[in-house]
């Protein structure tokens, strides 16, 4: 039961129905978290012990930690939590990953390991509730927050179904403030959940469904039998679905918070407008970057120590990232690519701030469109690393992303949608980055917008040619 599913829109309405007509605080709660285990168990039947397990070890812990009288003490508890969570991460996630690569390298000095023949299903949403789990146990033991005394709540917060299987990654600072009391839902709130689920059905179903399954789906899988610029055009129609179905889905998880009364952090800020490296980072995948940022890259020291100690951290956090991701080579390469370009452009950024010259050059229109042209092309690079089937297909699809016959910019192979969907794509971004920073310039009454909103949503479910594949971010 995936958002664009039919069995979501019987789920969702009968959930909101429930949850509005209940009037105490523990029956509105309780009717929630059962909906969230459902959808948990819907999604992954067999491994609903994994979060209620993680859930009981953290609400113990955090409470565990608070009362404790020692700092020993609370230490001790702290790492009862992290090592819960990070060892069901690992269990599930890596295992196949250490068992195959200690297998290759038995074999290469000629010692009788056995490929694998065992697979290891992984539970939905493990990598975005364990990190929920942890910074709570964290934020606990730093005393930035007190430790929730009802079980219900701090299970509720782990299981809300909207951000269950593929975030936004949700802290507690975030979220339990507004359990205080049953937050009520206003017009403007089932307006906003319209137009931020009825964005993630278009983004999912219109766009990057429609782009994997008619294009970026045979090109990456047979690169040979393609030319460089279908190759370039694959990249980019790449670059723009992984955006469009992550992004879709934290729209749409948005939506639902709302008409339940609930606010999540957003998840994307028009990743594709950034003019750099770190500033596409500060646009994408915005709750984990934050995530790394406060519960990785700061305890490792940040910036305080020295140049080659802050690059260190950055290419630590990023791997980190990129095996987030995935157990893969191609993840862990990700990481340390990502990791490199940031260091490389603070390198460059320190050596010219300051330089009159450079500072009057980097400042004008011209240097900014050179810029976000590079991100970009960075990027997309990067991104051809967890599509590619092989390496020599990622090879094959790189060089001719980044090789000098860029002229040969069009072929018959090129379906003429392709650019029709990524100038829709394009123009999106583009507006949606204007209307941010000027604000609302039409502010339709919400209950025009809201029955608006609802037909659209009608229409695209039943109207609407969906592919049917499952969200990117839900093997994560």
């Amino acid at each position: 039961m995936i958002f664009a599913s039919k069995a979501f829109y019987l789920f969702l309405p009968t959930v909101l129905v429930l949850y509005h007509l209940l009037r105490r605080r523990q029956h509105k709660y309780g009717v929630l978290l059962a909906a969230s285990w459902l959808f948990y168990a819907w999604l992954s039947p067999q491994y609903l012990w994994v979060i209620v397990l993680c859930t009981v070890i953290d609400y113990a812990a955090g409470l565990r930690i608070e009362r404790a009288g020692s700092e020993r003490t609370r230490k001790g508890w702290l790492g009862v939590s992290v090592a819960a969570n990070l060892g069901l991460l690992f269990a599930f996630k890596y295992t196949t990953f250490v068992y195959d690569n200690a297998v290759s390298l038995a074999q290469l000095f000629g010692a009788p390991l056995h490929d694998r023949t065992w697979e290891i299903l992984l539970p939905i949403g493990i990598s975005f509730h364990t990190f929920q789990g942890i910074s709570y146990t964290v934020d606990v033991y730093r005393r930035q927050i007190q430790a929730v005394r009802s079980f219900l709540d701090y299970a509720l917060f782990v299981s809300f179904f909207p951000q269950l299987a593929a975030g936004p990654i949700v802290r507690a600072v975030e979220f339990l403030p507004q359990m205080a009391t049953p937050p009520r839902v206003t017009a403007r709130q089932v307006a906003d959940g319209l137009h931020f689920f009825i964005i993630g059905l278009v983004k999912k179903l219109l766009l990057a469904d429609q782009l994997d399954q008619l294009f970026v789906g045979p090109v990456f899988a047979d690169p040979a039998a393609f030319d460089p610029a279908a190759h370039r055009w694959a990249c980019v129609a790449w670059a723009a679905q992984i955006y469009c179905d992550f992004s879709g889905y934290s729209d749409m998880a948005i939506g639902c918070a709302k008409w339940f009364g609930f606010e999540l952090p957003r998840n994307f800020l028009f990743p594709y407008l950034a003019t750099s490296i770190s500033d596409f980072w500060r646009r994408w995948h915005l709750s984990l970057s934050t995530w790394l940022r406060d519960y990785v890259y700061f305890p490792l020291g940040g910036s305080r120590g020295s140049a080659a100690r802050t690059y260190a951290n950055l290419i630590v956090v990023f791997i980190m990232c990129g095996l987030w991701h995935g157990a893969t080579w191609a993840w862990f390469v990700y990481g340390l690519y990502n990791g490199l370009l940031m260091s490389l452009h603070r390198i460059w950024d320190r050596a010219l701030t300051g330089i009159p010259v450079a500072d009057a050059i980097r400042s004008t229109r011209a240097w900014a469109l050179v810029a976000w042209a590079g991100t970009f092309l960075a990027v997309a690079a990067g991104l051809i690393l967890i599509r590619m089937p092989s390496w020599e297909a990622g090879g094959i699809m790189a060089h001719s992303l980044l090789g000098f016959d860029l002229l040969t910019g069009w072929s018959r192979m090129i379906p003429v949608w392709v650019p029709v969907l990524l100038v829709v794509i394009a123009a999106g971004h583009l507006v949606g980055g204007w209307r941010e920073r000027v604000g609302r310039t039409f502010d339709v009454p919400a209950p025009i917008r809201a029955a608006a909103y609802v037909v659209a949503v009608v229409l695209l479910v039943t109207l609407s040619p969906g592919i049917g594949k499952t969200f990117i971010y839900l093997a994560f």
